[in-house]
């Protein structure tokens, strides 16, 4: 039996995703929880806007997963992160959540308490922490950029 290889491409997310991020979006809502609602397109087309937002596409060009996020001040706010069922185990989140770890500024989120798909764990394998919130039903995460520490050659 052939081993299956898979070709993901990642890159910033432009106008004309937003269709492939909502079949996305619809296909794994109920894992969040949440739905695809009469606003949810104008948030798709707003997240792709901000420029901080990444898809990954498979071979054929199809998006199969996404990261839709906006940097406000100078931290990243990433709000949805989502991988087509078929497209899992291919450490897609991981890749996309690093694309964003590039800009070196913080990120926050937050992960409602009923998410199905344990992404509170995912996100701590991912350097996250937990963050105190005043909000009941969520659980706020956090990362920063390790501090790089000072090199033992440097003079004193």
């Amino acid at each position: 039996m052939a081993a299956k290889i898979h070709m993901q491409t990642y890159r910033v997310a432009v106008a004309g995703d937003e269709a492939g991020i909502l079949k996305v979006f619809a296909e794994v809502a109920s894992e969040v929880p949440t739905a695809v609602r009469p606003q949810t397109e104008g948030y798709i087309k707003r997240f792709v806007a901000s420029g901080q937002s990444w898809v990954a596409t498979d071979a054929d060009g199809k998006i199969i997963g996404y990261v839709l996020a906006e940097k406000a001040a100078d931290t990243i706010s990433l709000v949805y992160l989502s991988v087509a069922k078929k497209a899992r185990g291919q450490h897609i989140s991981t890749a996309l959540v690093s694309k964003l770890k590039e800009s070196g500024v913080p990120i926050v989120t937050d992960v409602q308490s009923d998410n199905k798909s344990s992404m509170v764990e995912r996100f701590e394998r991912l350097g996250f922490v937990k963050t105190p919130t005043v909000f009941t039903g969520k659980t706020k995460l956090r990362w920063e950029k390790p501090a790089t520490p000072a090199s033992r050659d440097a003079p004193t």
